[in-house]
C-alpha cells in the first residue's frame, strides 16, 4: 500500500549520468549515510560539494569514550553467593542483578542514540547499526549486557576499517559465541550453529558451501568459547584432526577457517551485496556488484568501499532515491533532525522498540527484515502518534493509552492510498500499542517532553510569507522526498481557509505567531503521518 502510492515520486538522475550535486542528492546521501538532516545542514552540504561531504562523513573521531559502568559485568562470586541463599532471598537477589544489568543496557543504548541525535560521527554509528544487524547477537540469548556492549564497541572501533580484522575479531567475540551456542561446541559433540551462520549469513551466502563444509568448520571451532566476558580456548575440547573446508585440507582451527573464507570470491561479493543493499535499498545489478566486490577484495577497506559508493552517480539514480521505507530509528531520528528538536534519547529508544526495532534484540539471526516489513498498518499509525509527541501535540500518556482523537482543523478524512496525492491530511488517531512492551512503556513513562520549537520564526527567516510559500517550505523541510505538488497545494488550501476563518486578511501568517505556531504544528503532524514521510 505505502510503496504502491509513493514510488510515483520519482527522481531525475539516471545511473549513467554524471553526478550533479544539488539539494536532493545531498539529502539522499545524508538520509542513507547518516540519519537525515535539517535544511541548514543540507545547505552546508550543497555548498561543500560531494567529495568534501563524503570525506567529512568518513573522518571519524579516533577514539570514542563510552560511558563508565561501576559494575560492567556480574561478579561470579556475587552470583554464587546469591544462588546459595534461601529461595526468597535468592529470587530477590537475582531480580536485583537483572535490574542492574537492564539499567546498564538502557544507559548504553540511550548513549548510542544520543550520538545519532547529536550527529556525532553519523556514518560510524550507521555502520555500528549495520553490523549489529549483520553479525547478529541478541541480549535475549546472551543474557548479559556486558558482552553486548563489548560487541557494540567492537563495531564502533572496526566497522569502518579493515573487514578482515573485523571478521577475525567477531569469531572470537563473546556475545557472538554465546549467541550461537559455541559453549556446546566441543571435540566429541560439534555444534554446527555458529559454523552454519558464519558461512551462510556472515561471509559467503547461500549455496556457496556444502553441508560437509559446515561440519568441518564446526570441528575447526571446537573449544572456542567465552568465560567471564572474555574469549576462551579449551584445548582439551578442540578437535585437532585433519579437516577439509572449501577444498583446503589440514589441521585447521578457527583462524585458518577465517583466512579460507576471506580467500573465496563469494566472500567479497556477499559483503559488497549486503552493503549496497543496505545503503541503496535495492538489489545491485550483477556487473556493478562484481565491480564493487573486486575492489573490496583488493584491500577489504570498508571506508574506501563506501567512498566509492557515495561518489558513484548510480547511487543517486531514480529508483534508489526516496524509495526505501525508513526503519523506526531512521524515522524517529531523521524526523527529529528535520523538525529541529533533540528529544530525550529514552523516548527514541523506546519508540523504536515499539515500532519493531528493539536494539540489542534483533528478532532472528538474520537481523531485522526491513523494507516493506516496517510498513504495517499498525506501525504507520503508531509512527503518526510519535510524530504528534515529537511536536508537542500528543502527550506521551495519551499515546500510551491510545486515546488521542484530535484532528487538525480543516483536515478531511481522506487517505493518500486512495490515489489523491496530498489529500489525506489528518494525523494518526489514537493507536493500539503492541503486546509485551511493558519494559518500553515503563521507559516512556519516565519521560517528560516539551519540544523547544519555533516553526514560525524558522519560516519567517526563510521569507515564507504567502500561503503557497509557507506550505512549500513546510513540506520541503519535513519530507525526505521531493515535495509533491498536490500535497503543497493541499497544505496551502488549509492555510487559506484558516486565514479566512481567523480574519487574518492579507497579513502574513508569520507575523501572528500566536495563530501561526499551533497551526503549523498541526500541519507538521499531519504531514509526518503521511506515507511519504516514511520514505528516505
Amino acid at each position: 500500500m505505502v510503496l504502491g502510492t509513493l514510488l510515483l515520486l520519482g527522481c531525475s538522475v539516471g545511473s549513467d549520468d554524471p553526478l550533479v550535486w544539488e539539494t536532493r542528492n545531498a539529502e539522499h546521501l545524508l538520509n542513507r549515510a547518516a540519519f537525515g538532516a535539517s535544511t541548514a545542514a543540507l545547505e552546508r552540504a550543497v555548498a561543500a560539494g560531494p567529495a568534501a561531504v563524503v570525506d567529512g562523513l568518513l573522518a571519524v573521531e579516533p577514539w570514542v569514550e563510552e560511558p563508565f559502568y561501576p559494575r560492567k559485568r556480574l561478579d561470579g562470586e556475587v552470583y554464587q553467593r546469591i544462588m546459595s541463599l534461601p529461595v526468597k532471598e535468592r529470587n530477590e537477589g537475582l531480580d536485583r542483578l537483572h535490574d542492574e544489568d537492564r539499567a546498564q543496557s538502557l544507559d548504553f543504548l540511550t548513549w548510542w542514540i544520543e550520538r545519532m541525535l547529536a550527529e556525532r560521527d553519523p556514518l560510524r554509528e550507521r555502520m555500528v547499526l549495520f553490523w549489529h544487524g549483520h553479525f547478529t547477537s541478541s541480549l535475549g540469548i546472551v543474557k548479559s549486557s556486558y558482552e553486548m556492549v563489548h560487541q557494540n564497541q567492537l563495531f564502533r572501533r572496526l566497522g569502518l576499517g579493515d573487514f578482515r580484522l573485523l571478521l577475525r575479531e567477531i569469531v572470537r567475540d563473546p556475545a557472538m559465541l554465546l549467541y550461537l551456542d559455541s559453549a556446546s561446541n566441543y571435540r566429541l559433540h560439534a555444534n554446527e550453529n555458529f559454523a552454519r551462520e558464519l558461512l551462510e549469513l556472515y561471509t559467503l551466502g547461500e549455496g556457496k558451501y556444502t553441508e560437509a563444509d559446515v561440519q568441518e568448520v564446526a570441528r575447526a571451532f571446537t573449544g572456542w568459547g567465552a568465560v567471564d566476558g572474555r574469549f576462551s580456548f579449551n584445548e582439551g575440547g578442540h578437535d585437532t584432526g585433519v579437516k577439509r573446508v572449501l577444498g583446503v585440507e589440514g589441521e585447521l582451527d578457527g583462524d585458518d577457517v577465517v583466512e579460507i573464507l576471506l580467500a573465496q570470491e563469494a566472500c567479497a561479493r556477499h559483503i559488497a551485496r549486503s552493503l549496497m543493499r543496505s545503503f541503496e535499498g535495492l538489489e545491485p545489478e550483477p556487473a556493478r556488484l562484481e565491480s564493487y566486490a573486486a575492489s573490496l577484495r583488493t584491500d577489504w577497506r570498508i571506508d574506501r568501499f563506501l567512498r566509492r559508493l557515495f561518489l558513484d552517480p548510480a547511487f543517486y539514480r531514480d529508483e534508489a532515491r526516496a524509495s526505501r521505507v525508513s526503519s523506526p530509528l531512521d524515522y524517529l531520528v531523521g524526523m527529529a533532525h528535520r523538525v529541529g528538536v533533540t528529544p530525550d534519547s529514552r523516548m527514541v529508544f523506546a519508540g523504536a522498540a515499539l515500532l519493531g526495532q528493539r536494539l540489542f534484540f534483533p528478532p532472528t539471526v538474520r537481523g531485522w527484515e526491513g523494507g516493506q516489513g516496517w510498513a504495517t498498518t499498525s506501525a504507520l499509525v503508531l509512527r503518526g502518534g510519535f510524530a504528534g509527541v515529537l511536536l508537542g501535540r500528543v502527550p506521551l500518556g495519551e499515546l500510551l493509552g491510545g486515546a488521542d482523537e484530535s484532528e487538525p482543523e480543516g483536515m478531511q478524512e481522506q487517505s493518500m492510498a486512495s490515489g489523491d496525492a496530498g489529500a489525506g491530511m489528518q494525523p494518526a488517531p489514537g493507536v493500539g500499542l503492541p503486546r509485551d512492551i511493558s519494559a518500553e512503556v515503563r521507559v516512556l513513562q519516565q519521560v517528560e517532553w516539551r519540544p523547544r520549537l519555533n516553526l514560525t520564526q524558522r519560516f519567517a527567516r526563510r521569507g515564507a510569507g504567502s500561503d503557497e510559500a509557507l506550505a512549500r517550505a513546510l513540506v520541503e523541510e519535513l519530507l525526505a522526498v521531493p515535495a509533491p505538488p498536490a500535497l503543497v497545494t493541499r497544505v496551502a488550501e488549509v492555510l487559506q481557509r484558516a486565514r479566512a476563518e481567523r480574519g487574518l486578511g492579507e497579513e502574513a501568517w508569520t507575523s501572528r505567531p500566536e495563530l501561526c505556531e499551533p497551526l503549523l504544528r498541526e500541519l507538521a503532524h499531519a504531514v509526518l503521518s503521511l506515507p511519504e514521510a516514511q520514505l528516505d
